[in-house]
């Protein structure tokens, strides 16, 4: 069955892909994009739009929705859910309907009902305990406990009775504690210091949202070394108590550091939880006076043994002078924990007079007698200074309405937002527009993404070019497409993965892990968050939410099939699989776990080892089914096991996937010594026989430069580098060869680099189209001399003046056997002029010295191409040539 409206197709959409507009019952409208084999709540539950679901299977008529208009395909359903009347008015099926148009749906329920968020919880405070002249131990009871269920480690926002501001703090107390404790630093004009130093009563109401944070203690039987900065000690107590009450044997050292005596507190609690639980912990005072054991800084109370010979997970709670003092520490020392999860408790860049909280410079421990602080130590803030922030923010940690950005080293990057807004309160004068989305204050600040010559919006198979002016502001040029790095880990990288994020409350989170090239690490750190999560959900779905899930995880067995152990498509599989796991940390209502998963990078971790995989874990998909099963009926210790059991079948599929990758990659046959002191260029060197010849000539010692318009020339430069002897060298050029100045720009970085050029292999082209010549348009024929014909002819233009000047060198064209095949004429053609360039050429070049030769393979071997043969000429021609030098290193083998 199919409905059909007046409303013509979308014209703006990707091919197969519409947009569907979702409204509200409340007046909100959110916007989604839909593939037409999507289903509408598929799409809409990747999005994290919890729209109204039961069976997923149009038996029971729970996702029922009107269509306003637009074209879809109805599927198939039971007409107990959808009565033939019903769908002859329009009403369809979200679980079964797939858009053939544009889509204005109503939904039955608000825009809140359909979106998870954190709960606010009424409470009662119990008590308010000086602990010290700087602290108090607040405490609170709620109604209703066992609705608030949270991990070890996390945060809630507390709204500050009497006013109209919230404060960050960390629950102190273990998760099954009835009484919540939360340690307050009391700083001078602070809004929460002014009510519990003049107007906190026992029994005043309170109000909590949250829990808040991806700072938790992960499960795991890994050794633990904790650092906590003044009341940064809150989250650790929590750990620790957690860990006592589940009678864990893990290790566990603690380093707990303070500006002053004053700001010392819970020693008793410390040393308790050591006599019960075996906890081993050290503190240390900044001041000069101080009658602490030790004076300084928490670092050098850091020994060796504590990190376990790197087995050891971190976890660091402080001010951002700390946190980055240890993570500088541990990179100097070659300190590499398997796990290292740190939040910073800073405020957000607010004026003082508002914020009226500081935080001062926190300790990094010395041995009494020394001199305290060390060269560079920051001196503690003195009372009303700015609050303190991280090295590259300017003196300003951004904030970001609620939501979270992304950081790197500390540094935030990216920032999110609002995929789509509400309701404004007034009306720029870009609303309205048809690039509104492109525009702030009327300043256009880029142009839409296009594919085929039309705007589409950033749906997953969209090929995305961008435009040249998309990256200036007022006309200034911010960066350039050719800067952008790869957002995932590449093999020679030894880099950590993760990533910081700063929410509006001040709080900063991240967890760092080795890169995926050296450990399963990030499959352990999302078992991790999974089984945080897990707690926090289990026994709490309702029906609605479990069909979505259950949804998810059915999207993912299409692509595995569990009998031949193989993909039957390994990107389909990556992206149904990110969605599922992403909805898990959706269903807890805490932003911050759904971004730490996200900046764990598994997704794009994945996408790049399993681009050519087809052996996968024969359970990988049927994971995804019993963990809803698990979670269903409420069965907390099946539904953990399924999660250890699916990152282990995880890991096991990226092991494989990397081992057939590295064997695929690595030469059959390699002649020792054979390019030794020459220097090579291979044009197209990005993919297919220029790849394979590249890696043969680096392992049989040549000095390459790597030439292709792809940006993944620079990948494989890097990888060779890594993999290479110290003798030799490698550089990446990106350049388009269809033109004098690509070529031209390829020969000048090689002499700039290495004042010659031996041998250049000229390896561009390939087939476009195969059928026969008289359905051949102009436009393609064209295309297909412009790819196969001028990068040759270029290439050699470019480089025989300098072998002529030298005396020697040698050329070698890659023809092909098409020159003789059928329904590829244009392509033929353009090889038959290789060949023709090729004997003209030897003829000419000969007396120089230089050998002019071509081959003609027929078919080969090759992986799935990494860029399209067909290309918009604008992004062909994005740079001429920009070379990337990468000294390679000795082989780490």
């Amino acid at each position: 069955m199919t409905a059909t409206a007046d409303a013509p197709s979308s014209t703006s959409a990707a091919p197969g892909s519409h947009q569907v507009a979702l409204s509200f019952e409340d007046g909100v409208t959110r916007f989604i994009r839909c593939r037409e084999d999507q289903s509408v709540a598929d799409a809409s539950y990747r999005s994290r739009i919890n729209i109204p679901l039961d069976c997923s299977d149009g038996a029971c008529g729970t996702c029922k929705a009107f269509c306003e208009s637009g074209s879809y395909d109805a599927g198939s359903y039971l007409e107990d859910a959808l009565s033939d009347d019903e769908a002859e008015r329009g009403y369809l099926l979200a679980c079964q309907a797939r858009p053939r148009s544009d889509l204005v749906l109503q939904i039955a329920t608000t825009s809140d009902v359909a979106k998870t968020a954190a709960a606010t919880h009424t409470g009662t405070v119990t008590a308010v305990n000086r602990l010290s002249e700087t602290t108090v131990d607040l405490r609170i009871r709620i109604e209703q406990r066992d609705e608030l269920a949270f991990l070890p480690g996390q945060y809630v926002n507390i709204a500050v009775p009497g006013t109209d501001v919230t404060r960050s703090y960390s629950f102190s107390n273990g998760p099954d504690e009835a009484e919540l404790g939360f340690l307050v630093k009391r700083p001078p004009g602070g809004r929460m210091s002014e009510y519990l130093d003049r107007r906190a009563r026992v029994g005043d109401e309170i109000e909590l949202t949250g829990p808040h944070g991806s700072f938790f203690l992960r499960e795991s039987d890994a050794p633990l070394l904790l650092l906590a900065g003044g009341t940064g000690l809150a989250p650790i107590l929590s750990i620790l108590r957690t860990l006592d009450a589940t009678g864990s044997d893990r290790p566990v050292h603690l380093v707990y550091g303070a500006s002053t005596d004053a700001d010392v507190v819970e020693l008793d609690t410390l040393r308790a939880l050591a006599d019960r639980t075996g906890l081993t912990w050290e503190y240390c005072v900044a001041a000069e006076e101080t009658t602490a054991p030790n004076r300084g800084y928490v670092t050098t109370l850091v020994r060796p043994e504590h990190l376990h010979g790197g087995d050891a997970a971190v976890y660091l709670c402080g001010p951002p002078p700390m946190v980055e003092a240890v993570r500088s520490f541990f990179a100097e020392q070659g300190h590499e924990p398997a796990g290292f999860y740190y939040e910073k408790f800073a405020l957000a860049a607010s004026p003082v007079e508002q914020v009226g909280e500081t935080v001062s410079a926190e300790p990094v421990a010395v041995a009494p007698g020394h001199d305290g602080g060390g060269a560079g130590a920051d001196a503690p803030a003195e009372p009303g200074a700015a609050p303190v922030v991280p090295p590259g923010c300017d003196g300003v940690l951004p904030t970001l309405g609620g939501r979270e950005g992304r950081g790197i080293q500390g540094r935030t990057v990216t920032t999110f937002g609002e995929p789509e807004p509400r309701h404004g309160g007034g009306r720029p004068e870009s609303v309205g527009s048809t690039d509104a989305v492109w525009r702030i204050a009327g300043q256009r600040i880029g142009t839409p993404f296009v594919a085929g010559g039309e705007p589409t919006g950033l749906d997953d198979d969209a090929g995305l070019v961008v435009s040249p002016d998309a990256r200036t502001v007022q006309s200034q040029e911010l960066g350039r497409s050719d800067d952008l790095r790869p957002l995932v880990e590449r093999p020679v990288a030894a880099a950590r993965s993760g990533a910081g994020v700063v929410a509006a409350d001040g709080y900063e989170i991240g967890e760092e892990h080795p890169s995926i090239r050296k450990s399963d690490a990030i499959f352990d750190a999302r078992q991790g968050l999974e089984l945080g999560a897990l707690e926090l959900v289990i026994g709490r779905l309702d029906t609605r939410q479990i069909a979505g899930y259950r949804l998810l995880a059915q999207a993912t067995v299409p692509y595995v099939d569990r009998d031949g152990e193989r993909f039957t498509d390994a990107h389909a599989y990556t992206e149904t699989n990110a969605a599922f796991h992403d909805h898990l940390f959706t269903l807890t209502g805490n932003e911050h776990l759904l971004r730490a998963y996200q900046a764990l990078g598994v997704k794009g971790a994945m996408a790049e080892t399993l681009r050519s995989a087809v052996w996968c874990h024969p359970d990988c998909a049927q994971d995804h089914l019993d963990i809803v099963d698990a979670f269903e009926a409420g069965d907390r210790d099946a539904a953990r096991s399924l999660i250890v059991d699916h990152a282990r079948n995880s890991k096991a599929t990226m092991r494989r996937a990397m081992r057939d990758t590295d064997e695929r990659r690595r030469p059959r046959f390699v002649t020792p010594g054979r390019f030794a002191g020459k220097v090579v260029v291979v044009t197209g060197a990005a993919q297919g026989i220029g790849e394979c010849t590249a890696r043969r000539i680096a392992a049989e010692g040549g000095s390459l430069v790597l030439a292709d318009r792809a940006e993944h020339v620079h990948e494989l430069a890097e990888e060779l580098a890594a993999d290479g002897d110290a003798e030799s060298t490698s550089i990446a050029v990106t350049a388009d060869l269809e033109t004098w100045g690509g070529a031209s720009a390829v020969v000048e970085a090689a002499i700039g680099r290495f004042g010659r050029v031996d041998v250049a292999i000229h390896t561009v082209g390939g087939t476009i189209w195969a059928k026969p010549f008289e359905h051949y348009p102009p436009e393609q024929i064209r295309a297909e001399i412009d790819r196969s014909l001028w990068p040759t002819l270029w290439s050699c233009r470019a480089v025989a003046p300098h072998m002529v000047e030298r005396g020697s060198g040698t050329i070698v064209n890659v023809s092909s056997v098409a020159t003789r095949g059928l329904n590829r004429v244009p392509y033929a053609a353009a090889k038959g002029g290789v060949n023709a360039i090729t004997s003209a050429l030897a003829l000419e070049l000969a007396p120089h010295g230089i050998r002019v030769v071509a081959t003609a393979p027929g078919g080969t071997d090759a992986p799935p191409r990494r860029t399209p043969a067909v290309r918009r000429r604008r992004a062909s021609r994005n740079a001429a040539g920009t070379p990337r030098s990468s000294s390679r290193r000795p082989s780490r083998r």
